[in-house]
């Protein structure tokens, strides 16, 4: 496999937002999990409506519907998509960090009514709760960084926004040094018992999609986005997918999945590939399967043989093994056919990246260039090169890129 090294132009250096812990995702994984319902305006003739499903190949929350005006109120209802564990319930400590970490996007970023809300030491969960604005500005994955300090817990059970008046003529407020009182404390950010997504205070359509929520210490790039750094034990948890994503160079129609096979997740590019001091801060396997500027890159020589990848110790010795796409997870490879385990480990063993031939290619979901022997799946995944040698047909490809879980239902391009 080539490993061209070039200079690659105009690489644009950011500063990182460290999310540090996790407060919620949608993947089955202890202590991040949670029950979730949705609550559309149920009191005072409210005929706004929603529903959330999880799509099971993201492991991310789908919600969805229309705020709609209150005919008696004359004015938008609310939608509110909350966790429902008990009041016991206790989330990560977020005490030490200075933002809420939201890993969204949305087909409608224009609706002007979307809020997150957290509430703590508190028996009235949803309406004492820390509530906040956010906006959207891209249909892309984004990461929304919202400073502690912006929430406030005198918000308008009206309009849902701390600066304003209700028709009551009740005055609320935000989170100031005026306004302490309203404002998240320590202790309220250690003793988090409900995450809640509201959509509310304007009328229209809605679409949002949610990875995970979380929260760290955020810094903008020169460019204004926030970026997300997750520490390795939680990277390999919960996602490097999430980290930095170039969307202008991705290759790949669906993220990186966040829990790699063969321990890849939680691998930075800037870690395996050269360049790295001009390396975008994203996951070794964005940077080799979707990155089109690292498409002439691979991984390290042998990377699946590094102790704490070990392929070999990972494969059925009895029988073959599928190798899933990285992103969604079609199936790209199965190995061994026509030889034993121990060909297929030596043959991997001399050409130093995983080495498939004839009868071990799933062809059907499987894309190579022509002219220069580039594989891709349907997915658009880049998963290495056609690179026959004296003995044949033979597929070169990276591990990080064929080390996903297989998706539930399967995805056609």
């Amino acid at each position: 496999m080539a490993f061209l090294v070039a200079v690659l132009a105009a690489l644009t250096l950011s500063v990182a937002c460290h999310a540090d812990i996790i407060l919620a995702t949608f993947d089955g994984a202890a202590h991040t999990t949670w029950n979730w319902r949705v609550m559309n305006d149920p009191v005072m003739g409210g005929i706004s409506v929603s529903n959330a499903t999880i799509n099971t190949t993201l492991q991310a929350a789908v919600w969805e519907g229309q705020v709609r005006i209150v005919p008696s109120l004359k004015a938008p209802g609310f939608c509110n998509y909350e966790t429902t564990n008990g009041i016991t319930t206790k989330f990560n400590d977020a005490s030490p960090y200075s933002h809420l970490l939201l890993r969204v996007r949305s087909s409608t970023p224009s609706y002007a009514g979307y809020k997150v809300s957290f509430a703590a030491d508190t028996l009235d969960r949803q309406f004492k709760s820390f509530k906040a604005n956010f906006e959207l500005n891209t249909t892309e994955w984004t990461t929304v960084a919202i400073p502690f300090t912006q929430f406030s817990k005198d918000w308008s059970s009206f309009t849902g926004d701390c600066n304003t008046t209700d028709p009551t003529g009740k005055v609320h407020h935000c989170c100031s040094a005026a306004h302490p009182e309203v404002c998240p404390t320590k202790h309220n950010l250690r003793d988090i018992s409900q995450l809640g997504l509201w959509t509310e205070g304007a009328s229209g359509d809605f679409h949002l999609e949610i990875l995970w929520i979380g929260a760290g210490n955020a810094q903008q790039s020169a460019t204004g986005e926030i970026l997300t750094k997750l520490p390795e034990e939680m990277s390999r948890k919960h996602g490097a997918a999430r980290l930095h994503v170039p969307t202008s160079r991705n290759t790949c129609k669906y993220p990186v999945q966040h829990n790699l096979r063969y321990n890849i997740s939680g691998r930075l590019g800037k870690d395996y590939l050269p360049l790295s001091g001009l390396m975008p801060l994203e996951s070794l396997a964005f940077a080799v399967c979707c990155d089109r500027d690292f498409q002439d890159f691979a991984e390290p020589q042998s990377f699946f043989a590094e102790p704490d990848v070990n392929l070999f110790g990972h494969l059925n010795p009895d029988g073959q093994t599928i190798f899933y796409d990285t992103t969604c997870g079609l199936p790209v490879f199965v190995a061994p056919v026509n030889r034993t385990l121990a060909d297929f480990k030596q043959d991997t063993t001399e050409h130093t990246w995983p080495s498939f031939r004839v009868g071990e290619a799933i062809m059907e979901n499987i894309v190579i260039n022509a002219t220069s022997g580039a594989m891709f799946s349907k997915c658009g995944t880049h998963l290495g090169s056609y690179d026959p040698d004296a003995r044949g047909p033979r597929y070169c490809i990276d591990l990080s890129c064929i080390s996903g879980n297989p998706a539930k239902s399967v995805l056609r391009a």
